[in-house]
């Protein structure tokens, strides 16, 4: 017989604490802010676009010296409180965080690092997820002097830096 005091461990119930303990203690991915893992590396530490031409499309660029422009945007859907309360830039249809650009003489990977961004930016957008666009042309991005029709990308940052880009290119007459 036990006394009133006396506890016996239940294993169920002890496992059921280690669990919880244990899922506490889980990093889950964050999306870029202006905190730093324990490693001190920013949340958000980029992508890569990988850049794909046609074999038409390498043979103009290599032979006119074409340089390619590969350029990110990073954005986000304003929340309606953000519209309500007349925030600038939420009267579009996305805001605008960053915007960046590489450039490059051919098919490979282009390196982004994504940026820190602010709490307070992060809360005008929906979810606090950004967003991205890539786009890329050659020449000076006039859709009139272009060689190139190329792809883009849009969809979450998450994504991207999780996944990479991937971007085809041909020539525009192909």
């Amino acid at each position: 017989m036990r006394a009133s005091g006396d506890h016996v461990a239940r294993p169920g119930v002890a496992a059921a604490f280690l669990l919880l303990a244990l899922a506490a203690c889980t990093r889950t991915p964050a999306i870029a802010t202006d905190a730093a893992d324990p490693a001190g590396t920013p949340a958000g530490s980029g992508f890569t676009v990988t850049l794909g031409l046609s074999e038409a499309a390498s043979r103009v660029v290599a032979v006119e010296h074409a340089t390619l422009t590969v350029t990110a945007d990073w954005f986000g859907y304003p929340t309606v409180a953000a519209q309500q309360r007349r925030v600038p830039g939420t009267e579009q249809p996305w805001l605008g965080l960053h915007r960046d650009s590489r450039e490059t003489g051919g098919a490979g990977e282009v390196h982004f690092r994504s940026p820190v961004f602010a709490a307070a930016d992060l809360a005008l957008i929906e979810g606090g997820r950004p967003q991205l666009r890539i786009e890329v042309h050659d020449g000076d991005g006039s859709a009139g002097g272009a060689l190139l029709d190329c792809g883009a990308f849009q969809g979450d940052l998450v994504v991207a830096e999780r996944d990479g880009v991937e971007i085809d290119c041909r020539l525009a007459a192909e």
